[in-house]
């Protein structure tokens, strides 16, 4: 059986990348060397990356209070691409989706 355990992001920028999942997920990264590591997530250079546009996966996270949460990053991340703001989705979940600046896609949900 298979247990999921980390999302890596692998970049070219991973300070750039880090500064906004500092923001986003609230913590402060365990640092050794170019890599990044917010828990479940980690940034890191490898070296020669390409960053693909086509972006097939989507971070999914869970918040207590949808709306603050999507005022607090429409704040303190000036021109964060916004994919669709909070609405209740056809399948029932309350949630806004958003892209880090690599455009991984981000959805955010409530609780």
């Amino acid at each position: 059986m298979y247990e999921l355990r980390r999302n890596m992001y692998r970049n070219g920028q991973q300070s750039r990348l880090a500064e906004f999942y500092k923001i986003v997920l609230q913590k402060e990264p365990f640092i050794e060397g170019s890599h990044y590591a917010f828990g479940d997530i980690a940034v890191y250079d490898p070296g020669e990356v390409n960053v693909e546009k086509n972006k097939n996966i989507w971070l999914q996270c869970f918040v207590e209070d949808l709306d603050t949460e999507y005022g607090r990053l429409s704040r303190e991340i000036p021109g964060v691409e916004i994919i669709s703001p909070p609405e209740r989705r056809p399948w029932g979940a309350y949630s806004f989706w958003f892209a880090d600046p690599d455009g991984n896609k981000i959805a955010d949900a409530q609780k």
